[in-house]
């Protein structure tokens, strides 16, 4: 079920300060649609005594009011679903991209091996409890609440018990005890954002869509209410505890979740190309398992190519093959492979699905978008250079055409001068002839480097570049442009049709492909057409670039903020996930 559009907000009172009136007004002028439900002191317990009357005796307990305030946020959205944001968060934009998922948590810091053992945390990934959302009835909230019953005799002498017994550190050990068990929580990590309110590190904000600025007046004694000589601590009876537990486990025996699919292992190494990296994507929605034969009726994910892994499936489960091609027509083996050894078959674009239902595959097509690695955004600078470097990352199969992109910047030297081709391949696999990209690797101009590199290592790649360009005849998966993009890369695109999307943004400097022709692949195979992508439009587009770059730096900046919310991982997963579970 998908979070529905409700919005929970809580305080003492109604009477809302400074700053936090503002973040409050900005919340609500971004979410017009939206319902918004805010809860004084008395309409927490209210819900909690409605909702949940078995917790009461623990939340009248608590030492604190941010206690009771932090059980009540869990049982909110547990009984009514949507967002719980607190007063002290700045929404940044619409929360409406979170309705696709069914519970949504984001990465509050990673702490050092140091700060984690201080805290007794067995992980470094730290979840944050400022702002979650969820469908109703979410198995981790009652897993939370759950975990919040244990702790709930815990002494509370200063903030950081707090924090470990209700808030963050408690939702912390909840996700690593629960992330493999329940595939759908979705964790928003933060990779670059550095906190607004003083931490002086990477943290503190809910992925794109909102930042804390952790202003709470219980932190530090501010709150008379919170610790000190006249905090007093109601017992509880053993079976008010008791009595909770149970409570909550009779809702968790009816909520039990679907079992995971299975993800046939098809590649075992560190992504380097799309399929592989799909592949790496898939990891999180399932089980690996090398060989799937042994099992039966059991829904097995296939990320790869169809025939390549029918040793290893079985037709007494349910196989999904999640692949894609990269022209108009799917050789006949392929045709023949899908239908009869698979039940579903998953594509990452309309137009592939259309090649796909035209080369006659009779199976349901299901259209899940790839999408693309988040690396590092740093700050771009080229006082280091003196050259226009190119950039090109991928396998130097033909249809890439890197040759003609070779070409194309030899025919620029004496126009962009010290112009550089960067090229980086990541692989060379058995069928890829060398000799093709002999002359290329041996040039003055070209900068050529292969092998498996870190997601660290390809940032500072792209970071270093003066634009990307990928002059592709035909893509099935296309991660690279929208990577380059959303560093703030200026980029050239081919107009291929799985480049639709991206090139009607406007953020992109695109090729344009006259006429189509024969789609020749490696080993000299034809399998019906691809757009042919011509060494002058390339060397034009270049040069374009090159001679307005502050313009298209602009743009590309521009095109970093569409991007980063247009195809996130977490909605492929998403995406993968409630289909599997539909079928």
């Amino acid at each position: 079920m998908p979070i529905p559009k409700i919005i929970h907000q809580t305080a003492q009172n109604k009477d809302i300060k400074e700053p936090y009136r503002s973040f409050q007004g900005k919340l609500l002028s971004l979410h017009p649609d939206w319902e918004y439900c805010f809860y004084d002191d008395r309409d927490c317990r209210n819900t909690v005594a409605k909702q949940f009357p078995a917790l009461l005796p623990i939340y009248d307990s608590f030492t604190t009011n941010v206690q009771r305030a932090d059980m009540f946020r869990v049982v909110a959205v547990y009984s009514y679903g949507g967002v719980y944001v607190d007063l002290d968060v700045e929404c940044l934009q619409p929360l409406d991209g979170l309705c696709e998922y069914n519970c949504v948590l984001s990465e509050e810091k990673t702490l050092n091996s140091n700060e984690a053992q201080k805290l007794g945390h067995e992980h470094t990934l730290r979840v944050a409890n400022f702002m979650f959302a969820s469908e109703p009835n979410h198995l981790f909230l009652l897993y939370l609440l759950l975990k919040m019953i244990e702790r709930c005799q815990n002494p509370v002498l200063r903030e950081d018990d707090v924090l470990e017994n209700t808030g963050p550190g408690l939702m912390t050990d909840n996700y690593h005890a629960c992330k493999d068990k329940l595939r759908d929580i979705v964790l928003l990590r933060n990779i670059d954002r550095v906190c607004s309110a003083g931490c002086g590190r990477v943290s503190c904000h809910f992925g794109n869509y909102a930042r804390h600025y952790h202003l709470g007046s219980w932190r530090s004694g501010k709150d008379c209410s919170l610790i000190g000589p006249g905090s007093k601590k109601r017992e509880l009876a053993t079976e008010d505890t008791k009595g909770a537990s149970e409570a909550i486990e009779r809702e968790v025996e009816k909520r039990q979740p679907d079992s995971p699919p299975y993800v046939l292992q098809t590649y075992r190494d560190i992504a380097c190309d799309g399929l592989s990296t799909v592949f790496q994507r898939c990891l999180a929605i399932g089980s690996p398992i090398d060989d799937s034969k042994r099992l039966k009726d059991k829904k097995v994910l296939v990320a790869g190519i169809p025939f390549l892994h029918l040793d290893k499936i079985s037709l007494f489960n349910t196989n999904v093959i999640y692949t894609a091609f990269e022209s108009t027509e799917l050789p006949k083996f392929w045709v023949q492979a899908i239908n009869d050894c698979y039940r579903y078959c998953i594509v990452p674009h309309e137009s592939i699905r259309t090649v796909f239902r035209d080369s006659r595959v009779r199976i349901p097509i299901e259209v899940v978008h790839q999408g693309f690695t988040r690396y590092r955004r740093k700050k771009r600078s080229f006082s280091a250079h003196r050259s226009f470097r190119v950039g090109f990352l991928g396998v130097p199969a033909r249809r890439k055409n890197l040759h003609k992109l070779f070409e194309a910047c030899s025919s620029l030297q004496k126009q962009i001068p010290g112009l550089k081709l960067v090229v980086h391949v990541p692989i060379f696999y058995q069928w890829l002839d060398r000799s093709e990209t002999r002359i290329i690797r041996s040039a003055q101009f070209v900068a050529w480097s292969e092998g498996r590199w870190t997601e660290e290592k390809l940032a500072d790649w792209f970071h270093d570049l003066s634009c990307y360009v990928f002059p592709s005849s035909g893509e099935g998966w296309s991660f690279t442009p929208r990577e380059s993009l959303y560093l703030g890369v200026p980029t050239i695109i081919s107009d291929i049709p799985v480049h639709d999307e991206l090139v009607a943004s406007g953020f992109f400097k695109v090729i344009g492909s006259k006429r189509l022709e024969d789609a020749q692949h490696e080993g000299n195979n034809t399998f019906g057409q691809w757009h042919r992508i011509d060494t002058e439009d390339i060397a034009r587009a270049i040069l374009d670039v090159y001679k307005n770059y502050g313009s298209y730096s602009i743009r590309s900046l521009q095109g970093s903020h569409w991007i980063e919310n247009k195809w996130p991982n977490e909605s492929m997963q998403q995406r993968l996930l409630t289909f599997l579970n539909g079928i």
